[in-house]
């Protein structure tokens, strides 16, 4: 929809980070982590974080299937936490030290429509 808005109502401040972290599949979020500064992780990290638990008890009530639009796009934002998490609290980097980049390794196929 043309008018459709971008995330839900309450949650427009996060509107700036879609682009980079809202994503259907798991190499895609992995690979926006990778590519990104850690200024930038951080900064969705600091921001995304807070609203984590409000953001799933909006989409909690519907199956995956369901989840379309700006909740769907909401959801792909606490998937993309996941990996912000990660390059936040473990490797202090945007990728495991020591590990090279790009690498062959691709997850192809995860749980469906999210991946």
């Amino acid at each position: 929809m043309a008018n459709e808005p971008i995330l839900p109502a309450g949650f427009e401040d996060l509107t700036s980070f879609v682009e980079r972290w809202a994503h259907d599949g798991f190499q895609t979020r992995w690979d926006a982590r990778a590519k990104a500064e850690m200024p930038e992780i951080q900064a969705f990290y600091d921001a995304m974080l807070p609203r984590a638990e409000e953001a799933l008890a909006l989409v909690q009530p519907f199956s995956l299937e369901q989840l379309t639009g700006p909740k769907a796009r909401l959801y792909q934002l606490v998937l993309g936490l996941a990996h912000a998490a990660m390059a936040v609290e473990v490797h202090g980097a945007p990728r495991a030290k020591y590990s090279p980049y790009p690498h062959t390794i691709r997850v192809a196929v995860g749980p469906a429509p999210f991946a």
